[in-house]
């Protein structure tokens, strides 16, 4: 995935929060989640292991930051993948799946991060408007089927889950190599396509 946002920071003093941010992200990717401590930012991000108390009071703080950072590159991928796709409403719906798949193999434990500190979200707000942009792409991309796939459907939510049910599922099987018995019998990943549900969609998907 092509790095945003924060990844062309020069880590000084005058932007010690951001660096800070961008050492956790770098940590994660390199070393995994448990190796992501306050000292191991401020070693990354080559200052004194007390500099990060200046922004951020614990780790959880400093998780939280790196997790709404991690939210809006996710809703990026989506919408990159979305942009490359027709605007069919099944096409940029498998678009916006292959972005959040893409996002979850090469994150795999920014995503973990992600996910278990939105049971936080009252604690940090700003993870609110983060995640809220992420879920926004499968708002939109839902906005496509017909909501006769439910068969009870009492608002458009539960379109949006079905949805989201499947893709979230799909991606975190893939990335965690949990497909044994289709690999067992083809020697590969069942592949997106092939295991999507028959859907109903609507004439045309609106414009992204």
């Amino acid at each position: 995935m092509e790095e945003t946002g924060l990844s062309d920071l020069k880590y000084h003093h005058g932007n010690l929060k951001e660096a800070l941010i961008q050492a956790g992200l770098d940590i994660l990717r390199e070393d995994g989640l448990e190796a992501l401590s306050l000292r191991a930012c401020a070693a990354r991000a080559g200052v004194s292991h007390g500099a990060p108390k200046n922004h951020f009071a614990n780790l959880a703080v400093l998780q939280a930051a790196i997790a709404t950072e991690g939210f809006r590159q996710f809703a990026g991928t989506m919408r990159r993948h979305m942009a490359d796709a027709s605007n069919d409403a099944r096409e940029q719906i498998l678009a916006s799946a292959r972005g959040y798949i893409a996002f979850v193999e090469e994150n795999p434990h920014l995503f973990r991060l992600m996910f278990s500190m939105e049971r936080q979200i009252d604690i940090y707000p700003e993870l609110q408007p983060a995640s809220r942009e992420a879920y926004a792409v499968l708002r939109e991309v839902s906005e496509g089927l017909s909501p006769e796939n439910c068969e009870n459907p009492v608002h458009r939510t539960s379109v949006e889950t079905m949805l989201w049910a499947f893709i979230h599922g799909y991606a975190n099987l893939k990335a965690n190599r949990q497909f044994y018995t289709a690999n067992a019998e083809t020697g590969r990943d069942p592949a997106l396509e092939e295991i999507f549900p028959q859907l109903l969609y609507l004439t045309r998907h609106k414009e992204v």
